[in-house]
């Protein structure tokens, strides 16, 4: 074999046994953040700023206490290079930013894309719209229409600041302003509108008018006043119509307000950002297997190839057996393919970590999975494996998933959830309010523990939500069932 030729084979070798899309990683920590980049540290810095400054205006502009910023489960923030690889992993054409409120942790994916643009949704701007999603669900429990929810977070998108932290607020959205087209969207349509009727080009309409809305209704303390009324009124269950005309008036003016309204280029408020921010964050770099797991893990999250995924870490596993985290990443990934096997996984995990409240969430979950397809199962084989959850669980249990593992097991079974189970659903709730299952369960949980009115209120906040309407109308729905009186025998 020629000399140069050897070399060659052996690389490529090399290469096919490599991670398609292995990244060099770096971590940092916030308050109740973890933020991993594939860049440079001192960027992950300059962004991890970003992130705090904007967070801190947000609760400036809500009076959301800065104190509460651990009291919640961990968000998990993904800064890739540019706007195509977040296409790339996700296998959605124009999509610069994704996020995720899943019972298995709340994640968001964006990119470092320059800050600000007239053309296109830049990567900040993608972070800035996401993160106000998470920060809107995760802190208020309000039923807040599409168009509003929407509507705020392009308008907070916007965001700019300046050397000195100072924050400029209300600049115009250049890139959903492409989108409005040349015929006016009806305002009957964008207060009612839910983003899942809409196609494509014209769900980016749809938040192209909503931000208009927001953006012109917060220009004057009258009409903030207007549109704070509206809410409220929302959130006690007012019919969106009847809401609008109570508070805004003649609805066929204001639609003549919205059409002929031109947002002022040049325009923005500056607000100072009253709390103490550091920009002193210390970013870890990851060494070369576990910034392959991280890939493994996005990947594994953002669905696109999961084949290649399980293959991966399968890979992965079998380089590195003594991985616990790689041992659950496996779990994760075969779960819905084969149960025997992600259990057998989840166990080796467990054995690795025996105290890891993630890793006996997972085992106990795929256990009961086969204890309900078990026609031999008995009452005992459900009480076995609560008793190990029950122990794992205390009063300072930050875990989501560990609590609602253990009332959906009951669920499952079915049978009525103790009280001990009804108060870990309801922490599971405050720990992590913005995901759609911990909302959904945590209405059974407190209508059990007698709270109605919370749960009516839970209730309508999923109702409102445009991925979880159907979810959150069913919920009423059974409410109003259980609050009808009984007729005597």
């Amino acid at each position: 074999m020629s000399r140069w030729i050897a070399p060659i084979l052996l690389t490529v070798a090399f290469l096919a046994q490599a991670p398609a899309h292995a990244r060099d990683w770096v971590r940092t920590e916030l308050p109740g953040i973890v933020i991993y980049s594939d860049g440079y540290p001192h960027e992950l810095q300059r962004w991890a700023l970003k992130v705090r400054l904007f967070d801190a205006l947000l609760r400036e502009q809500f009076g959301v206490p800065a104190a509460d910023a651990d009291s919640g489960s961990t968000l998990t923030i993904y800064l890739l290079d540019e706007g195509k690889d977040v296409e790339h992993l996700t296998g959605r054409k124009n999509l610069n930013g994704h996020y995720s409120p899943s019972s298995e942790g709340s994640y968001l994916i964006a990119s470092r894309a320059p800050a600000y643009e007239k053309t296109r949704l830049s990567g900040q701007m993608a972070l800035f719209h996401e993160y106000t999603h998470h920060f809107m669900y995760r802190h208020f429990a309000s039923a807040w229409p599409v168009w509003y929810s929407e509507g705020f977070a392009e308008e907070a998108s916007t965001v700019a600041f300046d050397a000195d932290r100072t924050a400029t607020v209300g600049l115009p959205n250049w890139p959903r302003m492409r989108h409005m087209g040349n015929e006016p969207m009806p305002l009957k349509t964008i207060l009612t509108a839910s983003v899942e009727q809409f196609k494509p080009g014209e769900k980016a309409r749809f938040y192209a008018w909503s931000w208009k809305l927001v953006h012109m209704l917060g220009k004057t303390p009258e009409d903030r006043g207007r549109l704070d009324a509206y809410l409220r009124s929302l959130t006690a269950g007012i019919d969106p119509i009847q809401a609008a005309r109570d508070t805004f008036g003649d609805l066929d003016a204001l639609e003549a307000r919205m059409h002929g309204f031109v947002p002022d280029p040049h325009r923005g408020r500056k607000l100072a950002i009253a709390a103490a921010v550091s920009s002193e964050n210390p970013v870890t770099v990851l060494d070369p297997s576990a910034s392959q797991l991280v890939d493994l893990r996005l990947a594994r999250l953002a669905g696109k190839d999961r084949g290649q995924v399980l293959a991966g870490l399968r890979a992965f596993v079998a380089a590195n057996p003594g991985n616990a985290q790689g041992r659950l990443e496996l779990a994760l990934a075969l779960r819905q393919k084969d149960v025997e096997a992600a259990h057998a996984e989840a166990l080796a995990a467990l054995d690795l970590i025996p105290q890891d409240p993630r890793s006996l969430a997972v085992w106990a979950d795929l256990s009961l999975r086969q204890i309900k397809s078990n026609p031999a199962s008995t009452p005992a084989s459900w009480d076995n494996v609560r008793a190990r959850l029950t122990t794992a669980i205390a009063p300072d249990t930050r875990d989501p998933l560990l609590l609602l593992t253990l009332f959906r097991s009951y669920l499952m079974e079915p049978r009525r959830p103790s009280g001990e189970a009804i108060a870990a659903m309801e922490r599971a709730l405050a720990l992590q309010p913005e995901s759609y299952e911990m909302r959904t369960l945590g209405v059974y949980a407190l209508a059990l523990a007698g709270k109605r009115a919370q749960a009516r209120q839970v209730a309508r906040v999923l109702a409102s939500d445009p991925h979880a309407s159907d979810t959150g109308r069913k919920a009423l729905m059974a409410l109003d069932v259980l609050e009808q009186p009984r007729s005597s025998p």
